[in-house]
């Protein structure tokens, strides 16, 4: 009797779950058509220059509070894997290359740029280097990301000992007068539905379970990149 009823209660507890993730997924969709028609290009921007992404922990201690060089925004450090930023480059890379309209410079050709103004030992801010790369290399804009925490989960898509959790930030500076025009930032530790049950959109989003250091930091790509200026 007593299981009869568990029974019961789940299979009306699914029933309300599904309902509420096809109500989810309908505005979803809505707010992400609205997010793209709300784009517009930049006028006075051509060409763009791809700047790979960067660890911060490279310079800075794991489990501290530092600040965004580009941008100033606070982020807490923790452990990047390794390849993190030549993963997060390769996705950026093939968004501006399918979704937008701008010429590119493509990032082994910043990288070049970068040695070489490293080697002549200048000494002015990432902010001014970022600026000066462009301009050597002719581009319009920059866009470049920082990441500060990129852990990957200690589990399955089923049952985790300890979550995926990402941090970074995505930069769009204009060469001309060194000005940040876009920036849009991601800093989560992926939680469970029943810790947070206002997420409940993102979760069915995303497939409704734990996600991978890689998936939660695309899923949070796209996002970001959503409100990207392409029209």
């Amino acid at each position: 009797m007593a299981l009869s009823r568990l029974g019961r209660g789940l299979s009306v507890f699914t029933r309300i779950f599904v309902a509420l993730a096809s109500l989810c997924l309908v505005g979803c969709g809505s707010t992400q058509s609205t997010k793209e028609h709300e784009s517009a290009r930049f006028p006075d921007i051509d060409r763009v220059l791809i700047v790979p992404f960067k660890s911060v922990t490279h310079s800075r201690e794991i489990d501290t509070t530092v600040r965004c060089p580009i941008c100033g925004a606070v982020f807490q450090t923790g452990p990047v894997e390794a390849g993190a930023d030549t993963y997060m480059t390769r996705q950026l890379v093939a968004f501006m290359k399918g979704k937008t309209p701008y010429e590119l410079i493509l990032p082994d050709t910043a990288e070049g740029v970068r040695s070489k103004m490293l080697a002549e030992d200048i000494k002015v801010s990432q902010r001014h280097i970022l600026v000066e790369m462009g301009r050597r290399l002719h581009a319009d804009a920059v866009i470049c990301g920082k990441i500060f925490r990129f852990r990957q989960r200690v589990g399955t898509a089923l049952s985790v000992e300890t979550p995926a959790s990402v941090a970074f930030g995505i930069h769009l500076i204009r060469v001309g007068d060194g000005r940040l025009i876009w920036v849009r930032r991601f800093d989560e530790t992926q939680r469970s539905l029943s810790e947070d049950l206002f997420k409940l959109r993102t979760f069915v989003r995303r497939g409704g379970g734990w996600l991978t250091a890689e998936e939660l930091a695309i899923f949070a790509l796209h996002e970001a990149m959503a409100s990207f200026p392409v029209q």
